[in-house]
């Protein structure tokens, strides 16, 4: 009987060491954005050489392909027309405009249209990872705020 409770402790833990080991690749496998090389890069949209580093854009399959943009409606064109309908998006990604290079999740953006900061491809929207850097952005040369769905209207326009 001692030998069968050895063995049991030691299969609980060997089945805790492999669910651990699996929960880390797991994770260690989730698609994520990848650094863009500026002036090296290609929008896969456009084609233009991707150069701006406040206003490039990416996309993340579930199957970990990282698509690449010049700007959010390169991005936003593509995820609408040009994406396979058999790839899933993981997640979204654009720069952050006061901190140009950092990626920020496009689901948590806040964005300002202003004709004064010309972007890639004329579309002219800002994205923030905050509202204050935002408006303080609004405040000291205009424009308007929008919402998700205003700059996807915007983009599907052109």
């Amino acid at each position: 009987m001692g030998l069968i409770v050895v063995m049991k402790i030691k299969n609980s833990r060997l089945n805790f060491l492999k669910f651990i080991l699996l929960s880390l690749f797991l994770i260690s496998c989730s698609p994520e954005p990848e650094p863009i090389n500026y002036g090296q890069d290609v929008c896969d949209l456009c084609k233009m050489s991707i150069t701006d580093n406040k206003f490039a854009a990416e996309l993340v399959t579930t199957k970990g392909k990282v698509y690449k943009f010049d700007s959010i409606e390169c991005l936003l064109q593509f995820k609408n027309f040009e994406l396979d309908e058999n790839e899933k998006i993981h997640s979204e990604w654009v720069n952050n405009f006061s901190k140009p290079g950092e990626l920020i999740a496009l689901s948590k953006a806040y964005f300002l249209l202003n004709e004064n900061f010309r972007s890639p491809m004329g579309l002219n929207v800002l994205s923030f990872s905050t509202q204050d850097e935002m408006r303080k952005i609004k405040n000291e040369h205009g424009g308007k705020e929008l919402t998700y769905n205003e700059v996807m209207k915007l983009a599907l326009e052109e």
